[in-house]
């Protein structure tokens, strides 16, 4: 873009203006000075304001559309071209105060044509509503938390299912253990307590449940450590014919008794055929026994260690327990050396060692103890419990207390 600041005709180069003439034209307007002066060209002016009116539409970027989606105005439209005539003439006066809005707020594009934008008309009365994307976010956050809580009531749902289905599970395995634990206790009796067959002799019968009870006793006196191979022996008055005894047989093993192991004779007759060699023994404790059980009547000998271990000192006439259970049930046992070649003189000796008992047992030297009671259980049960006694006595005096 060319200006033409040519001189004015009639100029002079190296002439010096008028004082004033210059500064007088431009601030009042006027076409011309005087033929000394320079003239301000206004055409010209008006040529580069239209010339940079028309660059200003050319470069036109769009920005008045993005200005009008951000403040809700109308674009203007550009220019139609430059200013129709010459302004009208020099403003008239200084002016009247400072602007009334920021800087910049009526330049630009309201000097070559384009409109003021309008300024706001106030805060708006409704309140601002959130934009579509943010609604968009809200809307997407429900639709995750639904299916967040979907999934979790699906998975509590699967859980407490699972759980019932495994509480089902426990009940069943629960009644199959049930089931078979108590089929293993049938086989577990079966085998302790076998079924034994009565058996018939001469003038008697012994019933079965009495020969599976002797069974039964001399594997329980085995597993406690009373007696041991073919140790021992025990026998038992008939309840339902009075006078008959049952005894073990002579070398017999006590924990595999079975109906071939027991022996029935008369009380106050000669020893039967394979009877205990204690047959007599036996029978004068049943004699007592029955006087104390009203006619009832069993004896147990076993060769508990314990007892038959503290009844080895030769100055030792008596056991004394020194626990509370053993002094308060038997108080002292006496010891009776064996005489198999004196039975008479032992009997006696033995009559007299059970009444220091309260007639419940005595203590054969090296030989362990005879127990009595109104049945073989109570039998057992005071062997065992002397023996216990006797375990006691021995740890005792082991740790010198």
């Amino acid at each position: 873009m060319k200006v033409n600041l040519a001189p004015p005709p009639g100029f002079e180069p190296g002439s010096e203006p008028r004082q004033g003439s210059m500064i007088g034209h431009y601030t009042t307007g006027a076409e011309r000075t005087s033929d000394s002066g320079p003239v301000f060209n206004r055409h010209a002016f008006r040529g580069l304001g239209a010339h940079m009116a028309d660059e200003s539409a050319d470069n036109d970027d769009g920005s008045d559309e993005m200005i009008a989606k951000v403040t809700g105005t109308p674009a203007s439209p550009p220019p139609s071209g430059p200013p129709s005539g010459p302004p009208s003439g020099p403003p008239s006066g200084p002016p009247s105060g400072p602007p009334s809005g920021p800087p910049g707020s009526s330049g630009g594009r309201a000097m070559f044509g384009g409109s003021a934008p309008t300024p706001p008309a106030g805060p708006p009365s409704t309140a601002p509503s959130a934009p579509a994307g943010a609604q968009s976010m809200a809307t997407g956050s429900t639709i995750v938390i639904e299916a967040g809580q979907e999934k979790v009531a699906a998975a509590k749902r699967t859980v407490e299912g699972d759980e019932k289905a495994e509480l089902t599970q426990l009940r069943e395995e629960n009644e199959s253990l049930k089931k078979s634990m108590a089929a293993a206790v049938d086989v577990i009796q079966e085998v302790e307590n076998p079924a034994m067959p009565p058996i018939v002799g001469d003038g008697y019968v012994v019933p079965g449940d009495v020969v599976g009870m002797f069974a039964t006793l001399g594997r329980q006196l085995q597993k406690g450590g009373l007696t041991h191979g073919t140790a021992g022996s025990f026998s038992l008055l008939s309840t339902t014919s009075p006078g008959l005894v049952h005894i073990t047989r002579q070398g017999a093993a006590l924990a595999l008794m079975n109906e071939g192991d027991l022996i029935t004779g008369r009380l106050g007759d000669a020893a039967p055929n394979r009877a205990s060699e204690d047959w007599q023994i036996h029978s004068v404790a049943l004699a007592i026994a029955s006087l104390e059980h009203e006619g009832r009547g069993a004896c147990v000998h076993v060769a508990a260690p314990y007892t038959t271990a503290m009844s080895l000192e030769k100055d030792r006439y008596a056991l004394v327990p020194t626990d509370f259970e053993g002094r308060s049930t038997f108080g002292r046992a006496t010891i009776v050396d064996v005489q198999y070649n004196d039975m008479e003189g032992y009997l006696v000796e033995i009559t007299e060692a059970l009444k220091q008992t309260g007639n419940k047992l005595f203590v054969a030297r090296g030989h362990g103890l005879y127990a009595l009671g109104a049945d073989l259980l109570e039998a057992w049960g005071n062997a065992a419990a002397f023996e216990h006694s006797m375990r006691v006595l021995y740890y005792s005096e082991l740790a010198d207390l």
